[in-house]
């Protein structure tokens, strides 16, 4: 797996990740933990592993060169 997450991407993804995780357990709702659980480990996935397999599909690639 070649790295196509990085910088600003990937801090962005952090947040987004660690703010859906917030929402799990600030709900009651057991959809709305289910979809924003989902959401998280999706997010701080790809943000810890540099690696998101739908950008890989669209050819996108945020990595700086020295990352990949």
């Amino acid at each position: 797996m070649k790295k196509n997450v990085g910088g600003i991407d990937r801090l962005f993804r952090f947040g987004i990740g660690f703010l859906s995780l917030g929402i799990v357990f600030a709900t009651d709702s057991t959809t709305m933990q289910t979809v924003f659980g989902l959401v998280a480990l999706v997010g701080l996935g790809t943000a810890a592993l540099g690696y998101c397999p739908i950008n890989d599909k669209m050819g996108l690639n945020t990595a700086a060169k020295k990352e990949r």
